[in-house]
């Protein structure tokens, strides 16, 4: 008898829930519509975000080549003139550089999958 009355009690609340949410079908789907346009512009502000970081990193990492290029001929340079000390300052100065040269182009790599991905979300 409790089994039947359950029974009872769960159909009816399962056709009230289904009342409700018929009655409420289109508030509740311009609420879905309006959490997907929140995610979609948080998504958006993430890209924009991650891109910025990226274009700064390639920046960066131009630049390092750069200052690398022009310690290395320094480097070269008192070499020849037999300044040893020298050359030796501007070799460890060339490996810590291109230490963080490399940390920067795994960033920028990284970074690279990242947007990719993001970008084919969004």
């Amino acid at each position: 008898m409790f089994a039947t009355l359950r029974t009872i009690f769960a159909g009816q609340a399962a056709r009230d829930t289904e009342q409700v949410r018929s009655y409420y079908a289109l508030d509740l789907i311009d609420q879905k519509i309006r959490e997907t346009d929140h995610g979609l512009s948080a998504a958006k502000t993430s890209l924009a975000a991650l891109i910025q970081r990226h274009r700064a990193e390639r920046t960066q990492a131009h630049s390092l080549t750069k200052r690398i290029d022009g310690l290395m001929d320094r480097a070269r340079s008192a070499l020849d003139k037999g300044l040893d000390d020298l050359a030796a300052e501007s070799a460890e100065a060339i490996a810590d550089m291109e230490n963080e040269l490399t940390r920067r182009t795994d960033t920028v790599d990284r970074l690279d999958r990242k947007i990719s991905s993001l970008r084919l979300k969004v």
